[in-house]
């Protein structure tokens, strides 16, 4: 399934608005000098608005990850992340909601 691979540009938030960075920072591989994320980085969240629609019962979104990549494309052995076609292929944690990836104009290389 090929799609536009995911750089550290991309801004990925999780379904209640914190938004995400990829962790770790090290890639080898760069698109325009930014470097792209795999599928073994996983996303740092900040700023979830979740407590604050059920009054603190539930914990916020802290980390997410992205469970779908290239077949053939990789960097350091691990597959790039693509731009999902569906939020389905994404995890939000402790709650298991879908992360949002909006590309944010750096579409440039496709992967498969």
């Amino acid at each position: 399934m090929p799609g536009f691979v995911l750089t550290f540009a991309t801004q990925v938030l999780c379904s209640h608005g914190g938004l995400g960075t990829p962790q770790p920072p090290s890639s080898r591989v760069f698109i325009m000098t930014i470097p792209v994320v795999t599928l073994m980085h996983n996303y740092v969240v900040a700023g979830c608005g979740f407590p604050a629609a059920t009054l603190g019962a539930q914990p916020p979104c802290v980390s997410g990850k992205l469970t779908i990549g290239a077949t053939r494309v990789r960097s350091m052995g691990f597959p790039l992340a693509l731009l999902p076609d569906s939020a389905a292929n994404s995890m939000g944690l402790p709650n298991a909601t879908p992360l949002i990836v909006a590309p944010a104009g750096l579409i440039r290389a496709k992967g498969m």
